[in-house]
């Protein structure tokens, strides 16, 4: 399959929402367009940023910039043949299906005070819960999480422009983008990705050759082991804290394959929006932030983190973070995966579902950093499964206003005024991304 290739400025960067960061992913390709420089958006999201408007300085994070973190599939649920787009469940499969959780309670990221199976185990058939077991729309991520007719609720939204619109399918509309990225086949080699908003689950990375068709089943072929002794956070000021982290391997699609949980513990702030049991108690909303230990739903990592802030420049805020927590735009998630020493000869683009599309012919650049040898173009894929539902108003308010329509739920014409919906809209989603990579079977060395 033939795709258009972006110019070598691409190559510069070498070094959910969430994001593939390392290595840049072709749909972070809009990062390069002045809209969206220094960490700005002109539409409601930053991929690196609190402030869309001001923009920041992204540090490690830059590589990331523009929106690959708002290319992903909406109205996802365990067991289903597709996505519906939108809309989603409480505690019951959206197409009916009779698949059933198999993930280990240890690696709940959501929720752990309910009794798996119960009537509060309202994230029972969401994506995380039988990793990889949810349809994607694309293997590479659609551009807003759904087609045009149905944004809105879940931050399902786009920023249109000369790459991309709402609806495209990163497989096809994205243009092949090298990244200078090379691979030796049979080493461990370092990816990151990032958080903007925090919706708990877990992820994995796998390899599909570039001049197949990127499609889910060509990276479950290859999905990627961890070094499982090797994963870490890193802040954008490069600061690095290797963590124990937490990996799946049962009950995984594709069998054996191994996941790994997200090590950021989302911040919740109340029990209407975000799925907890109506019982759920010890978060409360103080001054415009969410107070209580509760409200965290699992231990950080990093020993310093002693409570959360609103996202600079905002003082209330629910859009929260802590020094390893919440919606952590302050750094990355690394780890360490192994490339397979029997990969076929060709092309492969890495992917985060993570998913990637691949592309057979090697970048240009190759030429004046490899001696000659069999080389490989692939894709890597970047697959992020969610376990907790994305609420937003399907009218893009800011967060204080939507905080304002939450308390005035049982105020219905006081909310009509504020064009409040009546509750905000939930939806399960899943996160995918893909990156121009290429793989060696030999050394890597310097021309001379």
């Amino acid at each position: 399959m033939l795709r258009p290739t972006l110019p070598a400025l691409f190559v510069a960067s070498v070094a959910g929402h969430g994001a593939l960061v390392t290595p840049p992913s072709r749909n972070a390709v809009d990062r390069f367009l002045l809209k969206f420089q220094g960490g700005k958006s002109e539409g409601y999201c930053s991929c690196n940023c609190g402030n869309a408007t001001a923009g920041c300085d992204a540090g490690i994070r830059e590589p990331g910039g523009g929106q690959p973190c708002l290319w992903f599939s909406q109205g996802c649920s365990i067991g289903c043949d597709k996505c519906t787009g939108i809309r989603s469940h409480s505690a019951v499969n959206i197409c009916g299906s009779d698949t059933q959780p198999t993930l280990p309670y240890h690696a709940w990221t959501m929720n752990r005070g309910v009794v798996d199976g119960s009537a509060d185990d309202s994230y029972r058939y969401n994506p995380w819960r039988k990793p990889g077991a949810a349809p994607v729309n694309d293997a590479c991520g659609m551009a807003g999480g759904t087609v045009p007719s149905q944004a809105g609720p879940g931050e399902a939204i786009f920023n249109n422009n000369s790459f991309a619109s709402m609806g495209d399918l990163g497989s096809r509309a994205l243009p092949t983008a090298p990244s200078g990225t090379i691979w030796k086949a049979g080493e461990a080699v370092e990816v990151t990705w990032g958080i903007r908003f925090n919706h708990g689950g877990g992820y994995q990375y796998r390899l599909c050759a570039a001049d197949e068709p990127l499609t889910e089943a060509c990276f479950q072929k290859t999905p990627l082991a961890f070094d499982r002794a090797k994963q870490s956070l890193v802040w954008n000021n490069g600061t690095r804290l290797p963590i124990e982290g937490t990996f799946v391997d049962q009950g995984t699609v594709p069998a054996g394959s191994t996941w790994a949980m997200n090590p950021i513990p989302r911040i919740d702030f109340d029990s209407i929006s975000s799925g907890q049991p109506k019982n759920f108690s010890g978060c409360d909303m103080v001054n415009g932030l969410p107070t209580g230990k509760a409200c965290r739903q699992f231990k950080p990592p990093c020993p310093w983190d002693n409570g959360w802030y609103a996202q600079p420049p905002y003082k209330t805020n629910v859009d929260v973070e802590g020094a390893c927590s919440g919606d952590w735009t302050s750094g990355v998630i690394s780890d360490f995966v192994l490339i397979p020493k029997d990969l076929p000869a060709g092309d492969c683009a890495p992917s985060w579902e993570l998913k990637s599309p691949t592309s057979r012919s090697a970048p240009a650049l190759l030429a004046a950093h490899v001696a000659p040898r069999p080389e490989m173009s692939d894709v890597l894929g970047w697959r992020w499964d969610c376990e907790e539902y994305a609420a937003s108003s399907s009218t893009h308010r800011p967060w204080p206003h939507l905080w304002l329509c939450r308390l005035l739920l049982h105020a219905p014409a006081l909310a009509s005024s504020l064009a409040c919906s009546p509750l905000p809209p939930r939806s399960t989603q899943v996160w995918s991304n893909c990156a121009d990579v290429t793989v060696v079977s030999g050394e890597v060395v310097e021309a001379a």
